[in-house]
């Protein structure tokens, strides 16, 4: 038996002092270990990313982009369905499965919305359902026409799962930075905040008819906040979350043309921003994301508009916590939001520490710190703007299933 003690406990809504933790260990030896200083944590919960697998495998795979997630403290990702091919059939869902058996974190699997993510013709959905898809999207994509988005809801709703919708409307999109003053004084083609809250609009009323769960996937704009703040007070089943990323940079950080930052949607106005924080202090946000979009080095390494969209965010999403807390918002509010509230949201297990020998826990110093490096992260790719630069705060160990799924060389836990 293994006695943790001396640390804050984070139980999914606020720090517990000085509560001992006990972890079972395979010998019969019993250990001792002090933590003071540090923080326990739930596993982490991200409930949008890529990972890729099957068909990009050269960006990430269900192996390397766990390992990347038990780094950054996560023990539950979805994986979103744009893969090559798209995951629009239970035998995909099954292939899927299978592969994550291994994997460093728990994969929950976001089914597509229509086949190919082409949003011509509805998928699997009854089929991936009953394979164990956590909801339907076609991120990256938006579903366009109105009628098949509306079959799809009611069909979601038949099935008790959430559509995940991607706002972004197919006429005002393509653009490579937010649409404002510094996109004119940068010279980059860009994307008026209107594109997504018109597809916003569209989603709240389609909820409104059918009574589905329409998750708003990462809000970025102060219209978006504003619609669904008032969707939610007129009782309509509408739900969102930001990227840690919204968070912490604005449009005028593109001014060094660093490829790493073009992500989709685009980093905010200061004006955005501000309004993004309001929804994180009253609720209107139910959690916080990394969508994490790994790329290869060589498809990041073009001239700005050239470069896909993606950023990844596994592995520094404490770190960015820890930043935005310093600009207000309690960490307490912030953790909740990547651990009970998502849990909350889509009727899962976890996000809490209850009893005295937890099996999903990660072990967090506030004051130590690392350097995200080719050498030191477990993604297959880079693109972050955090590379080489020094960060507030280390995960020690993440525990999974009552196993340790990471543990750093500096601190040995067993």
């Amino acid at each position: 038996m293994l006695t943790l003690k001396g640390a804050k406990v984070f139980n999914g809504e606020e720090f517990i002092e000085d509560k001992d933790f006990h972890i079972e260990l395979s010998s019969q030896e019993e250990k001792e270990l002090s933590l003071d200083g540090m923080w326990i944590l739930p596993g982490l919960i991200d409930t949008h990313a890529h990972l890729r697998d099957p068909g990009q495998l050269w960006r990430e795979d269900v192996y390397s982009g766990t390992k990347a997630a038990a780094h950054g403290g996560i023990t539950t990702v979805f994986a979103m369905s744009n893969t090559t091919p798209a995951i629009d059939t239970e035998q995909a869902v099954i292939y899927l499965k299978e592969r994550a058996k291994e994997a460093s974190a728990d994969v929950k699997i976001v089914g597509a919305i229509t086949k190919g993510r082409e949003g011509k013709e509805l998928s699997e959905m009854g089929r991936m359902a009953r394979a164990g898809v956590v909801g339907f999207s076609d991120d990256g994509a938006f579903l366009n026409d109105s009628a098949l988005a509306r079959h799809a809801m009611e069909y979601a709703y038949e099935l008790g799962l959430p559509i995940i919708s991607h706002c972004e409307e197919q006429y005002l999109k393509g653009g490579h930075m937010r649409e404002g003053w510094y996109s004119t004084l940068y010279g980059v083609y860009p994307t008026s905040f209107a594109a997504e809250s018109i597809a916003i609009a569209r989603e709240i009323e389609l909820s409104y008819l059918t009574k589905a769960n329409v998750h708003i996937a990462h809000i970025s704009t102060k219209r978006s906040v504003e619609l669904i703040r008032h969707a939610k007070a007129d009782g309509i089943n509408v739900t969102c979350d930001v990227c840690v990323h919204h968070l912490l940079f604005t449009d005028k950080d593109i001014e060094d043309y660093d490829t790493s930052k073009k992500i989709n949607p685009p980093f905010p106005t200061e004006e955005d921003q501000k309004a993004l924080y309001e929804g994180l202090e009253d609720g209107t946000i139910d959690a916080i994301i990394t969508d994490h979009a790994p790329y290869a080095v060589h498809e990041k390494e073009v001239e700005f508009q050239a470069a896909p969209f993606g950023i990844i965010g596994f592995e520094t999403l404490l770190n960015e916590l820890f930043m935005v807390s310093k600009r207000g918002i309690k960490i307490e509010k912030l953790l909740s939001l990547v651990t009970s509230k998502p849990a909350k949201l889509y009727g899962m297990d976890g996000g809490t520490i209850e009893s005295e020998n937890p099996t999903d826990f990660t072990v967090f110093d506030p004051n130590d710190e690392w350097v995200p490096s080719p050498q030191t992260l477990f993604s297959k790719s880079r693109n972050t703007p955090f590379l080489n630069k020094n960060l507030k705060g280390r995960v020690l160990a993440t525990f999974h299933n009552g196993k340790k799924v990471y543990g750093d060389t500096k601190w040995k836990l067993m």
